[in-house]
């Protein structure tokens, strides 16, 4: 099809272009991408689509996004809600400087790591986040900060103190908790580690920092199910190729063990008044597997962890222990994700990396082609 300049093309699939244009801020002939991307024509386009497409008349790139990548910066900060267009902005701001380091925080929405996990890589004449190759990582092992903060927190501070080593400019794009007081303190302890030159805020000024307001561009938005059916997608694309392994328990460094530990299965079942098929107590941690599903009072398993002095309950049915979404490392290198499969004596793992030393285990189950949660108190 011949697009006239001056027009926009949104394209989910495949793109062959013939005529000068911009696709988020690259000059590009061809694209792939499982999103809807906006070509804008600075001339007449001969446009080829395998895919979805629809025209909009000028372009969805607001001016303020355009004055933001002719500023002098060297570390951008994004700040915005849910679905206010961040990470399209973080790509955008990339190709338009010509390439610059994106440090991914939203582990609930993650485009450089997987979903539940954060990570930096090197972003040029890119689409999507997702088409970035990811340098490091850090596993948290949930789809939300909140309740993770401590640990979210370590993340930010690890990735950062490698990331602000490197030469080139800098674009921290994060999650969209940006309501209540926790959501606000939340942020404020990452800008205190990462110390922007600017803030580019999607939700006018805030704090005390050098902030510059950008609009929402031509966003579509997603419910719920459509961001789980994105993540379960991601899992997938980092799956792909996977092989099972079957290791040794003692020969890998597993965390947090939930086999390890002092048996309390007896106490615990007579507390629970439900069979208990173990429960170990680690450091920091007990660990309840139960034969049937259970969900105690809250009243319970406050007093349980008073008693034993941890920080975390995690709470499963002997049918939720398999299918685990778990982090590998080799020494602090992050690797990606695997899936366990069952754990006892031995672990079976299913992953596309062979060279790692460490497991860690997170709060998310898959099943049946949909993304399930450990209970964790």
């Amino acid at each position: 099809m011949i697009v006239p300049k001056g027009k926009t093309v949104l394209i989910k699939g495949t793109a062959s272009i013939r005529g000068e244009c911009e696709v988020l801020g690259a000059r590009l002939n061809f694209f792939e991408s499982e999103k809807f991307v906006p070509v804008f024509c600075l001339e007449d386009c001969e446009i080829e689509v395998n895919g979805e497409f629809k025209i909009l008349d000028g372009s969805t790139i607001p001016e303020s996004w355009e004055k933001l990548s002719k500023m002098d910066w060297e570390t951008v900060f994004l700040y915005g809600g849910v679905d206010s267009g961040k990470s399209t902005l973080a790509t955008y701001l990339a190709n338009k400087v010509g390439g610059a380091y994106v440090l991914d925080l939203d582990i609930g929405q993650a485009d450089v790591a997987n979903p539940g996990a954060m990570g930096y890589g090197f972003a040029k004449d890119v689409v999507s986040l997702s088409k970035v190759s990811m340098i490091n990582g850090f596993f948290v092992g949930s789809i939300t900060p909140q309740g993770r903060e401590a640990k979210c927190l370590r993340g930010v501070a690890r990735l950062w103190k490698e990331l602000r080593k490197l030469d080139g400019r800098k674009i921290i794009d994060t999650t969209g908790w940006v309501r209540g007081r926790r959501a606000k303190e939340y942020k404020l302890a990452k800008l205190e580690i990462i110390e922007p030159d600017l803030i580019a805020s999607f939700e006018g000024k805030l704090f005390d920092w050098k902030t510059f307001e950008v609009e929402k561009g031509y966003v579509i938005r997603r419910d719920k199910n459509d961001r789980a059916k994105a993540r379960f997608e991601s899992y997938r694309k980092f799956l792909d190729g996977a092989k099972t392994f079957e290791l040794e328990r003692d020969g890998i460094k597993l965390k947090p063990d939930f086999f390890k530990g002092k048996d309390v299965s007896q106490f615990i079942e007579s507390v629970l008044g439900t069979r208990v098929v173990f429960a170990r107590l680690g450091e920091e941690h007990l660990t309840i597997c139960t034969k049937e599903d259970c969900n105690p009072e809250y009243e319970i398993l406050r007093e349980l962890k008073e008693l034993y002095e941890v920080d975390d309950i995690f709470l499963f049915s002997e049918s939720e222990a398999r299918n685990f979404v778990a982090g590998l490392y080799r020494g602090k290198k992050y690797l990606g994700i695997g899936l366990i499969k069952s754990i006892n004596d031995r672990i079976l793992l299913e992953c596309t990396q062979s060279d790692f030393d460490t497991i860690e285990i997170g709060e998310i189950r898959l099943e049946d082609g949909r993304e399930c949660f450990i209970k964790r108190f």
